[in-house]
């Protein structure tokens, strides 16, 4: 077995990385052609490769729900005396959120807004589909309350209202 100051290269023949690697592993485990397990552990893993992205993006945006809740928790906790002699605490908090959800709309979709200067001043009305989540709304909003810092109500049906979180 190769000690701590040797490497694969140090023998008679030098060997590539993932040789020597192979070689450590199987005088570790003890077992032998340690590389057929090998492939097929990459080989599995490339057939699963799919339907693990399939699920990467919902775990991520649930992981993401749950992570603005618990920071809103906090955040609700930490500013309650702020709470009685400030006009609105929850500023902080809006800008905290807007700037998580952006950042995961700008690195993870590469989500831009475009047109925002021809929402009108006062009141207006924006169209948009949302697909099978809403998630493009929340990175609209996001956004907008990033670069206008204005917030923007929705109009749903009720079957929105009606789904758990």
């Amino acid at each position: 077995m190769t000690g701590g100051n040797e490497s694969c290269t140090a023998g008679p023949t030098s060997m590539s990385y993932l040789t020597c690697l192979t070689y450590i592993l199987e005088e570790w485990t003890g077992v032998e052609d340690i590389g057929d397990y090998l492939s097929y552990a990459f080989y599995i893993l490339w057939l699963l490769f799919p339907l693990v992205v399939v699920f990467v993006l919902p775990g991520v945006i649930v992981i993401l729900f749950y992570i603005s809740i618990l920071l809103l928790h906090i955040y609700k906790r930490k500013n309650e005396i702020k709470e009685a002699y400030s006009h609105d605490v929850w500023i902080g908090a809006r800008e905290m959120l807007a700037t998580l959800w952006d950042g995961h709309g700008r690195i993870w979709h590469g989500y831009e807004l475009h047109g925002i200067e021809k929402i009108p001043q006062g009141p207006g009305l924006v169209v948009f589909y949302h697909g099978a989540t809403p998630v493009d709304y929340i990175y609209f909003s996001a956004r907008l309350h990033i670069m206008k810092k204005r917030r923007c109500s929705v109009v749903a049906d009720h079957f929105v209202f009606r789904l758990p979180g």
